[in-house]
């Protein structure tokens, strides 16, 4: 037997050989081509021959996010090669009075460790080659088996506890799989009986896949929520998306944030029947189905495609504007679902709902007997308009503190005039301003949040209200184009983030070097 030799890659006793991409980075830069992706792939495997390359889009697979989450670790080699970048100003976001730093990475080689495995770096505008010790049967192209284990760990990291959204491209959600796990039934004031439906008639649908198929009946289902702005529509359908969440296996959610083409129409229904079995939201069908697509979209809801598995929810504020052709086939909406707005009973429920959130607040006086009164006056009030009319009530409240000592009382006494309560006396008076407004309106503007950002299922805790006490208008969080996992680290370690400036480089063809050459 021929003596042989184990070579172990150990990437912190690899010596050096004095290759710097850098500097091929920099004269490839000058002007032959455009595109140097092959170049550079050529180069790498030229000066690491035991090493197998794998090229990474940055957005299809982030090893520096990914590190950020805990999973991995990295360090930033400036020993061995070049770092470049812009760094700028970004502007305040949210509350926050002051900017921050950003930066936009350009070049950086990085030693990365991921599972007791080694890898080398480099980080090329939006791409990745990343390398890693040549294994068993791998040849000088690869694949290389634990590079495509990171890969898959990465990409299983980025879809799993996430919604997913399209505006214009499909994107996951981290955050906002957050905020739909916070809600729940509990929260959504509605008629018991519908709210038992609703839960009934997706738990069941997924649930009786075998049945459909005993039946011999497509298994698809749709559902349309309609009735005036402000009433629970989205609410529900949060409460609903957690519902399917909980469910073993989780059933996922796709949600459609705008798909005014065909174009779009045939990515949301492409990628949904990827993903079945799975809910489809499509919120506001209106501005969805136009005459421009209502055809087209007809065939993709109910044609010859296979729509298996699909569980679509559509909602509307107004019914009476969608073709006849969306609401009265039953084979494209089964079941309609009337929002209507809240009697008194559910608006007396809404304000002991609010009685509730502020019960550790001793400085605002709410007496239980307060919530009857309060849904007395406020006949023809949205749930939207209600809580317009607490937040109003509570500024106010909070605007008087110091002014005014509110008188503390111990007991509930049937026997006093409520208007001896202050949180009464400018309830009432925001109450009738708001009156006012629905009384001049009669085309009230929808109030009701979206999923995204602002999509509460409750109404803003006190400590929220307090903080908009100044009169200062609410913030609106838009989400980025592309989101960036929360804690990104920073270029250099991973003990900060800088964010990314808004401002790309571009690269063009040097006609006269190319020409010369």
């Amino acid at each position: 037997m021929e003596p042989f030799t184990l070579i172990e890659h150990d990437l912190d006793r690899v010596p050096y050989n004095g290759y710097r991409l850098f500097n091929d980075v920099r004269k490839l830069s000058s002007g032959l081509t455009a595109d140097h992706d092959l170049q550079y792939g050529d180069l790498l495997r030229k000066h690491h021959p035991d090493m197998v390359l794998t090229t990474i889009p940055l957005f299809n697979a982030n090893l520096r996010a990914f590190a950020a989450m805990g999973f991995a670790t990295y360090e930033l080699d400036t020993e061995h090669d070049t770092f470049a970048s812009w760094r700028g100003y970004v502007a305040p976001v949210g509350r926050t009075k002051s900017g921050t730093l950003g930066e936009n990475i350009h070049f950086a080689k990085y030693k990365y460790t991921w599972a007791n495995e080694h890898f080398i770096v480099y980080l090329v505008g939006s791409i990745q080659y990343v390398l890693a010790g040549r294994k068993d049967n791998e040849g000088i192209y690869g694949p290389s088996r634990v590079t495509d284990a990171l890969i898959l760990a990465v990409g299983n990291y980025s879809v799993d506890d996430v919604v997913w959204v399209f505006d214009g491209y499909w994107y996951t959600d981290k955050n906002l799989y957050r905020q739909v796990m916070k809600s729940s039934w509990g929260k959504v004031i509605l008629d018991e009986d519908m709210k038992k439906d609703l839960v009934e008639v997706a738990s069941d649908f997924f649930a009786s896949e075998a049945d459909y198929d005993d039946l011999g009946v497509p298994w698809r289902r749709g559902l349309l929520f309609h009735g005036p702005p402000g009433n629970g529509k989205t609410i529900s359908i949060k409460a609903l998306m957690h519902t399917l969440l909980d469910m073993k296996p989780a059933i996922p959610t796709l949600y459609v944030k705008s798909a005014p083409n065909i174009f779009t129409i045939n990515a949301v229904f492409r990628q949904a029947r990827a993903m079945s079995p799975c809910m489809l939201v499509l919120e506001d069908i209106e501005t969805i189905v136009t005459p421009m697509t209502r055809s087209y979209f007809f065939n993709q809801l109910d044609g010859i495609e296979d729509n298996r598995g699909l569980f679509v929810v559509a909602s509307t504020n107004f019914l009476d504007k969608l073709d006849p052709g969306l609401t009265k086939r039953p084979s494209r909406f089964d079941r309609k679902y009337f929002f209507a707005l809240p009697n008194e009973h559910e608006r007396t429920l809404y304000a002991q709902f609010w009685r509730h959130k502020l019960a550790d607040k001793p400085e605002v006086d709410f007496p239980s007997r307060l919530c009857p009164a309060m849904a007395h006056v406020t006949p023809g009030f949205s749930f939207a308009f209600m809580q317009e009319c607490f937040i109003a009530t509570l500024l106010e409240v909070a605007r008087r503190r110091g002014k005014v000592e509110p008188k503390r009382r111990a007991l509930d006494d049937p026997t006093d005039d409520l208007d001896q309560y202050e949180l009464w006396r400018i309830f009432k008076a925001q109450a009738r301003i708001l009156k006012k407004q629905l009384e001049t309106q009669s085309d009230v503007a929808s109030t009701e949040s979206h999923l995204t950002g602002a999509w509460e299922s409750e109404a803003p805790t006190p400590e929220q209200t307090e903080a908009r006490s100044g009169m200062q208008p609410p913030i609106v969080h838009q989400l980025p184009l592309r989101p960036v996992p929360a804690g990104l680290p920073s270029s250099h370690n991973q003990d900060g983030y800088l964010p990314p400036l808004n401002v790309r480089k571009v690269a063009r063809i040097n006609s006269a070097a190319f020409m010369e050459q």
